[in-house]
Formats: C-alpha cells, structure tokens, sequence
C-alpha cells in the first residue's frame, strides 16, 4: 500500500497532516541530491491552503522538466505531486462531508411546521 492509498482512506486533517509530515521529513532526510526545492520541504504544513500551493507548485516544476532528461528528478515530484493530489482530495471530501452534516443538523434542529 502506498503512501497515497493511506491518505485515501484516512478519517481526519490530523491523520492527513500527520502522514504528509511524515513524507515530507522522509524527503527532506533522503533527497541527497536537493531535488525537491525548499518550499515543498518545509515544514509545517499548515493547512488545505499550504497543501493546495504545493501541489501546483508541484505541477510548475515537473512542467519545467518536460523535455530536460531528468528522470530521477520527474519521477521524484510526480510522486510528491501524487501524494499532495490524494491529500488534497482527501481534506476537500472531509471539508464537504462536514458541511453536509452541519447543514443536516440545521435542517434537523429547525421548528418543524404544525
């Protein structure tokens, strides 16, 4: 299981935020070669926002590559991009799925016509 499949399935921001820092300390403590720019590093991350940036900053230096024969370096950031995308899926779908039960509970607790 990959990385990205556990992402997908967790149930929580801090399950999330706790699994893209535990990828991104991995990165930083075995990219030797400083593929990865420091702005995708860092940490921490902190929030949809943060994870949203990185992704398209993700997809600016793989457009970047096209063409440059660094496949080491693409296949390093397709995976970065890979596992930010399923984060970032994940913290919108736990985003919406919030919204639907706060809105459930509004219409739930509201007079009910007589």
């Amino acid at each position: 299981m990959m990385i990205s499949d556990v992402i997908l399935e967790a149930n929580t921001e801090y399950e999330i935020f706790f699994l893209l820092t535990a990828y991104v300390e991995s990165v930083r403590y075995c990219d030797k070669l400083s593929i990865l720019p420091e702005d995708f590093t860092r940490l921490p991350v902190t929030g949809i926002g943060d994870v949203r940036t990185r992704l398209e900053g993700f997809g600016l230096e793989l457009e970047k590559l096209l063409g440059s024969g660094n496949s080491k370096a693409h296949v390093i950031l397709r995976e970065a991009a890979d596992i930010f995308g399923a984060a970032l899926d994940r913290l919108q779908w736990l985003d919406q799925k919030a919204y639907v039960s706060f809105r459930a509970e509004d219409f739930s607790t509201s007079p009910q016509p007589a």
